[in-house]
């Protein structure tokens, strides 16, 4: 990675402070990506559609990676730290131009658990909901829920679609 490409970066924000971050970073000049969903406000007296954040307290930005930029960026009023140990990690490319590509088909975007193999994970629904166990294989299509009972010493496993899963 050279100094003079621009990386994406996530910026940790205050709670619900997404919006005034992207209208500070866009005052100061920097690409911002806020990915948002439209959900139904629930209001005493009325319902209507409202956009929130795909990814609540995250603002994406794109930047060179230098400290005077990176200090430019926290000095912004809503930010609390961008992502990364020791230092700011970049987000790769091809991940924000895919939610960017989802963003301009308009499609329905919905938040979705971030699991991952040996993950512990409940059914929530369909006909094994309750069960609980560990995700042993992903899949885009069906994850393998496997159930150990160790004082067997045995195993039972079932393939479930995605969304009838959640973490435990």
């Amino acid at each position: 990675m050279g100094v003079s490409e621009k990386r994406w970066y996530a910026l940790y924000t205050k709670s619900r402070h997404e919006e005034v971050v992207n209208k500070h970073l866009l005052y100061k000049s920097f690409l911002v990506l806020l990915p948002k969903r439209k959900v139904w406000s629930r209001r005493r007296d009325r319902r209507k559609i409202i956009e929130v954040p795909v990814f609540p307290g995250y603002v994406f930005v794109e930047t060179f990676p230098k400290p005077e930029l990176f200090n430019k960026i926290l000095d912004t009023p809503g930010v609390v730290y961008i992502l990364g140990k020791p230092r700011p990690e970049p987000i790769p490319k091809e991940d924000i131009e895919s939610i960017r590509i989802m963003m301009k088909a308009k499609v329905d975007l919905e938040p979705y658990p971030y699991l991952k193999e040996g993950d512990r994970i409940r059914v929530c629904s369909g006909p094994l909901k309750g069960a609980v166990g560990w995700m042993v294989r992903e899949d885009k299509k069906k994850n393998l829920l496997v159930v150990s009972l160790d004082l067997l010493h045995q195993s039972v496993s079932a393939f479930l679609p995605p969304c009838q899963i959640e973490k435990f």
